[in-house]
């Protein structure tokens, strides 16, 4: 008994004529030969039964409706029911057809010849799914319906789960696909409305037709009445058809064609036309319509494409923008195109790769004009508002660009080449003294042009005329009035097209002014305007034209040490009048011959003539001059400077010269500044030292125990006994030997290894100084100072690593400090706070080279230090009027300190009439090579136990004891 699902009562008993009327049951009429059989059991998910499908030669093989039957034999050679799902599907060309398709092949009716085979819908995969279930070790024949099918269909026969799956990756690729399309369009559709520019809303255009087709594609529009006419494919070429024309707008808008042809404008409008009613024709279902769309769309996109590619090459930023998106919609196209004709058959998947490359490129597009410069870039519309051919428009209706224009005194430029016309807007026409006239032969504006400038004029726009693209600048005189020329700039870009320009399109306007003044006024362009010396450019003049007196000139330059600092204290007005001060010293220090300059910002340059045997005492006093304070707004400024020296024999040409004179600047900065610098030839050696080879061997010398810490003795002026030292790092390199703290110490702050340095010297000098007070309990106890730099103070752990240390020492109060220049806390306020703590838990806190640039007198009681150490500059210098000054300064800062409650440390020392001079005023205790260099710790073990007063108040150690518990390795 036949088993039939769901057949209308008509159609029984015509199947079951059918089945018994057969001869050879579902056997082509006149085939001799046995029917092919598929097995369903197979392990292949997908079996395409195009192949093995037979139509029906019965009486009536085509119904009233189209359809027609098809045969095939299915067998379950397997122990256990098969089930598969049957869908039929359109050829992949079937929208290339001349004659289009009504609708999508689709199975209407299965039938089976066996009773124990089952057949029902499958709505869960789609309204015209039929699953099929055969029995173990069962053959049957199935009868498909098949609709729509002019030609034998093809069938596919699902494993039910492969299809569940396969139907859940499709829908959640195109839904993704979909949303990013739906997302991109809303983004250009939004840029149109707040920009008011037409390309956003092109690109909208374009992407929504897109997402249509996407819809389309997948079959969710088959059931409208737009495809009652022309059937689905006719809809789909229709939405393609559209959206080439959309895009070809977009391309005009973009880069435009008129720039190149300027009659394509006509024939663009012309091929819209076209376009669009090809697109109509394959909606309505005409012969071939459906057809030439397609081929249209393939060939126009990548005709699209090359032209953007093209425009792009030639200087067109807005068309380099939108290429990318542009070529991925051609490749799409293509790749369509492909698989309509069989390309990509077995892939299933590739219909959904394809719609995938179709939402990359709508991202594209939305990103190449909405983010970046994309709106930016793109040309000014021209439909908008345009000027008529002669000017532009002006007035309440003209475009805020343009009135920007008029008012900006500028007008518009327009010169095309190819009918030799020079177009002026009415502002240009005014400016250049033309009156109403607006357009104009180009070989009579040339005649304007001023006669040295005409040639210039003319081999520059023939120059730039080969760079389509190109923006350019240029200045040259016109005829304004009678006799009379003027001034102009010419800012345009070249367009056209290849490798030829044909319109220069700009802004002209009037610059008389400002050339008159720069010829009038040659002395400002050398002449520093603050400090009234010459500049750079002064500078290099007055070199070159010293001549056959080169070898015995003198060159210094001096740089002021700190001057950042010193601004931020004194503000923009004091910065401003130390340089003042410091330009009129130098202007009125040396020789009438000799002449300053102001070659930077806090840099000055100062020539001497036949000073070339001499650099050594110039650099002496140009650092002499710079170390007398400066009397700005009541106070007393120290700004000591760095100088670097070059004889004039030792260089060639001034820019050698300045930059030996720099090489040497730079070697005395390295040195700390406040001293001057000879050049000599193996100084650039010296300063091209490798700062990556430098910081590897810093980190080296670190782990190899490389450094040390020395101590300078600090001595009490009362009786010339040792009350402390300060520590100060020294590194032992093994090829080197010894490298002073001035070479390493700067580069260590700039990379962060100072921290780790800085931790050592704490380390080392609190060690030291447990042992020094264990073994010479004086009183008052001994003490000891280590500087720490601003690095170290921006530490989260330092105050908590230095409270280790002082609890791990048990140190009496006040004698493990800390030393700190003024410049290390100026910058971060939280400094104070953590120095104020660590005041608190008991260290002592010593301000560094007080009053060398930062502080006044008036200053000192708001710094949070109880020692002041006092800078070497304050010390007297040969002159009685230096002495005199010098002794007055001195004495004032320390009695303010001593009133302060602050102890005055004097460093530098290098003189008995210093430390004489020093106790006189009441200073307490110095420092400096008079009394000692630094000194290793077993050399400081020794100096203590000859210099410390061993009176009945002390119970120290003997001297001998002391030296030999630190022989034996105590401390």
């Amino acid at each position: 008994m036949l088993h039939v699902f769901r057949c209308p009562a008509a159609l029984i008993p015509a199947l079951l004529a059918i089945f018994l009327a057969a001869a050879a049951p579902f056997a082509p009429a006149g085939d001799g030969k046995d029917q092919l059989s598929i097995d369903f059991a197979g392990p292949v998910a997908l079996i395409d039964l195009k192949d093995l499908l037979t139509p029906y030669k019965g009486a009536a093989p085509k119904l009233a409706d189209g359809s027609r039957w098809y045969l095939i034999s299915a067998t379950n050679g397997s122990v256990r029911p098969v089930r598969r799902v049957l869908l039929a599907e359109d050829p992949p060309n079937a929208a290339l057809q001349i004659f289009p398709r009504r609708a999508r092949s689709e199975i209407a009716q299965v039938a089976s010849s066996d009773s124990g085979v089952a057949v029902e819908r499958l709505r869960a995969v789609g309204r015209h799914a039929y699953l099929v279930t055969i029995p173990p070790a069962t053959s049957a024949s199935l009868a498909i319906r098949v609709s729509n099918a002019d030609q034998k269909p093809t069938v596919l026969a699902w494993n039910e789960s492969a299809l569940v799956a396969h139907k859940r990756q499709v829908a959640v690729f195109l839904a993704a696909v979909a949303g990013l399309i739906a997302a991109a369009a809303a983004i250009m559709a939004g840029v149109a409305i707040i920009t008011a520019h037409p390309a956003p809303g092109w690109a909208a255009v374009v992407l929504v037709l897109l997402f249509l087709m996407r819809l389309q594609g997948a079959e969710l529009l088959d059931a409208g009445w737009m495809t009652k006419v022309g059937g689905p494919y006719g809809m789909g070429a229709m939405l393609a058809g559209l959206a080439l024309s959309a895009g070809i707008r977009l391309t005009d808008l973009v880069a435009p064609l008129s720039d190149l042809w300027p009659s394509a404008t006509r024939w663009g409008r012309w091929l819209l036309l076209i376009v669009i009613a090809l697109a109509l024709a394959a909606f309505l279902g005409v012969p071939a319509a459906t057809l030439i769309t397609y081929g249209a769309i393939v060939a126009g996109a990548a005709i699209i494409a090359a032209y953007l590619v093209q425009r792009g090459l030639h200087g067109s930023k807005a068309a380099r923008v939108v290429t990318p998106s542009a070529s991925v919609f051609a490749l799409v196209a293509a790749a369509a195109a492909a698989a309509a004709l069989g390309a990509f058959q077995q892939n299933p998947m590739a219909p959904a790769i394809i719609s995938g490359f179709t939402a990359a490129g709508a991202v594209l597009l939305a990103l190449a004009i909405a983010a970046g410069e994309g709106i930016a870039i793109l040309p000014i519309v021209r439909n908008r508002g345009a000027a008529p051919p002669d000017g532009l428009p002006e007035g309440r209706n003209a475009p805020d660009a343009v009135r920007a224009i008029t008012a900006a005194r500028q007008g518009v430029f327009d010169l095309d080449f190819t009918k030799n016309r020079l177009r002026l807007s009415r502002e240009a026409a005014h400016i250049v003294g033309l009156g109403g006239t607006k357009t104009l032969v180009h070989d009579h504006w040339i005649a304007r042009v001023h006669p040295d400038d005409r040639q210039v004029y003319v081999d520059a726009l023939n120059e730039y005329k080969s760079h389509p693209g190109l923006a350019f600048r240029m200045e040259f005189r016109v005829e304004s009035e009678p006799e009379r020329y003027s001034w102009f700039e010419l800012r345009a870009s070249m367009l056209g097209a290849a490798k030829r320009g044909m319109r220069c399109l700009g802004l002209i306007a009037d610059v008389t002014g400002r050339k008159e003044m720069d010829t009038a006024s040659p002395d400002r362009i050398l002449q520093d305007p603050l400090t009234g010396l010459g500049n750079r450019i002064a500078l290099l003049e007055e070199l070159e034209t010293i001549g056959e007196k080169w070898p015995a000139i003198a060159f210094a330059i001096l740089d002021i040490d700190r001057f950042k600092a010193i601004h931020g204290s004194l503000g923009d007005s004091g910065g401003d009048q130390l340089l003042l001060h410091f330009a009129t010293r130098l202007a009125t220090r040396f020789s009438p011959d000799a002449r300053a300059f102001r070659v930077g910002g806090d840099s000055f340059g100062v020539v001497v003539p036949r000073a070339a045997d001499y650099t050594s005492r110039l650099g002496g006093e140009l650092i002499d001059l710079s170390s007398a304070p400066f009397s700005i707004d009541g106070r007393s400024v120290f700004a000591a400077a760095s100088v670097g020296v070059v004889a004039g024999r030792d260089a060639e040409d001034p820019l050698e010269l300045i930059r030996d004179a720099e090489l040497a600047l730079a070697l005395a900065k390295r040195q700390g500044g406040g001293c001057w610098k000879v050049f000599t030839p193996n100084m650039e050696e010296l300063l091209r030292g490798d700062a990556v080879a430098l910081e590897a061997d810093l980190r080296r010398g670190l782990n190899q125990n490389e450094f040390s810490v020395y101590y300078q003795p600090i001595v009490r002026l009362a009786d010339g006994s040792v009350a402390g030292f300060e520590a100060l790092l020294r590194w032992h390199h093994p090829e080197k030997g010894l490298i002073s703290p001035t070479n390493f110490i700067a580069h260590s702050e700039e990379t962060g290894l100072i921290v780790a340095l800085g931790r050592f010297a704490l380390g080392r000098a609190a060690s030291d100084l447990a042992d020094w007070q264990r073994y010479f309990a004086v009183d008052p106890p001994l003490f000891v100072s280590v500087n720490v730099s601003r690095r170290q103070l921006q530490e989260e752990n330092f105050v908590s690593s230095v409270e280790k240390l002082l609890a791990a020492g048990d140190f009496p109060r006040g004698t493990f400090a800390l030393e700190v220049t003024e410049s290390a806390i100026e910058i971060r306020p939280d400094a104070w706070h953590s120095l104020e703590t660590l005041r608190d838990l008991g260290a002592g806190l010593a301000i560094d080279d007080f009053g060398t640039g930062l502080s006044t007198l008036s200053q000192l009681k708001d710094l949070p230090f109880d020692t002041l150490k006092i800078d070497r500059s304050f010390l007297r210098r040969a002159g009685a009027q230096h002495e005199a000054d010098a002794t007055t300064i001195m004495s004032s800062i320390v009695t303010l300190a001593h009133e302060l409650n602050r102890t005055v440390i004097v460093e530098g020392v290098e003189k008995e009439r210093d430390a004489i001079w020093l106790k006189q005023l009441g200073c307490e205790f110095a420092q400096g090579f008079y009394f000692s260099p630094p000194l290793p710790p077993d050399e400081a073990l020794k100096f203590i136990a000859s210099h410390f007063r061993a009176d009945g108040q002390r119970q120290a150690r003997t001297k001998e004891t002391a030296v030999q518990s630190r022989a034996t390795g105590v401390g």
